[in-house]
C-alpha cells in the first residue's frame, strides 16, 4: 500500500510528463496550465522545474505577441533540439551565449550527456548549479541526465 507522500509524488509526477509533452508539441496554453498546476504544487523539486518552463513559454508567448515573424533564441532552438535528439546542433546553438547563464550551461550539460562526453557534460552541469542552485534540482528529475548521475562524476555538487 502506498503512502500518502508516495501518492501525491506520483501524482504530480504524471502531471509533469503531461506537461512536457504538450510543451514539446508546442501546445503552449496547456502545458502553461499544467506547468502553474506543478509551480503550485507540494513538491519543491517539480515547483522549480515548472517555474523554469513557465518562464521560457512566457519569452516564446512574448515573441510571439510582439514579432510573430521574428525567430527562435539561440536558447530556444538548443532546447528543440536536444528534444528533436540532436544534440550537437544544440551544442552549436549554445555557441556565443552568456557565460553567466545558468540555463546555457544546463542545456549544454544535457547536450554533451546525449553525446556520451560525461566529464564535459559533469563540468557543464557544476557551472550551472554553481551559478543557480535551482538546477540540481532540475538535473535530478531530468532523465536525459540520469546516465550522468550514473558515473558517479557528480558525487561533489
Amino acid at each position: 500500500m502506498k503512502t500518502e507522500s508516495e501518492k501525491i509524488y506520483e501524482e504530480h509526477l504524471g502531471l509533469l510528463n503531461r506537461a512536457l509533452d504538450l510543451f514539446h508539441k508546442r501546445k503552449l496554453k496547456e502545458a502553461r496550465a499544467a506547468f502553474n498546476k506543478l509551480k503550485n504544487g507540494k513538491i519543491i523539486e517539480f515547483q522549480q522545474k515548472a517555474e523554469v518552463y513557465l518562464r521560457i513559454i512566457e519569452e516564446i508567448s512574448s515573441r510571439r505577441r510582439g514579432k510573430e515573424a521574428e525567430e527562435e533564441t539561440p536558447v530556444e532552438r538548443a532546447v528543440r533540439l536536444i528534444n528533436e535528439r540532436e544534440p550537437e546542433a544544440a551544442l552549436e546553438a549554445l555557441q556565443g551565449q552568456d557565460e553567466k547563464d545558468a540555463k546555457v550551461w544546463y542545456l549544454r550539460s544535457i547536450a554533451l550527456t546525449l553525446l556520451d562526453r560525461a566529464d564535459e557534460a559533469a563540468e557543464a552541469l557544476k557551472k550551472a548549479v554553481s551559478l543557480d542552485r535551482r538546477f540540481y534540482f532540475l538535473a535530478r528529475k531530468e532523465p536525459d541526465l540520469f546516465p550522468l548521475w550514473d558515473t558517479g562524476k557528480l558525487e561533489k555538487l
